[in-house]
C-alpha cells in the first residue's frame, strides 16, 4: 500500500475531443466560401485555426487538428456532423467520425 501523501498522482488527460456542432457549422461555412471562391486558401487557414483554437482547449488535440486540416475539411465538406479527436494509451491520434450523422 503507498501511504505517501506526496506521491504524485499521473496527470489525467482527455482520450477524446468532440468537435461541437456550432464549430462544424463555422467550419462548413469557410469551406462554402473557399469552394465558391469568395475566400483564399491562406484566409481559410487561418480561420480555421481561430475557429479551431476557439474549441479546443488541449494544445496536442489542436496541434493534431490544425496539422491535418485536410482531412478534417474532407469531413466538412462531406457534411458529417459528428467528428471526435482520439488519443489511445500510447499517444496516437487521429480522428473518429460517425457514418450515419451526416448533414
Amino acid at each position: 500500500m503507498i501511504t505517501n501523501s506526496d506521491w504524485t498522482q499521473p496527470e489525467e488527460r482527455a482520450y477524446f475531443h468532440q468537435i461541437s456542432p456550432d464549430c462544424i457549422s463555422k467550419l462548413a461555412n469557410v469551406v462554402t466560401a473557399l469552394s465558391e471562391g469568395k475566400l483564399d486558401v491562406e484566409t481559410v487557414f487561418r480561420m480555421y485555426e481561430k475557429i479551431l483554437s476557439d474549441e479546443i482547449n488541449d494544445q496536442e488535440f489542436l496541434s493534431f487538428a490544425i496539422g491535418n486540416l485536410n482531412e478534417l475539411s474532407s469531413y466538412v465538406a462531406k457534411g458529417k456532423v459528428n467528428i471526435r479527436i482520439h488519443r489511445n494509451d500510447v499517444d496516437e491520434l487521429w480522428f473518429d467520425v460517425d457514418s450515419n450523422n451526416d448533414l
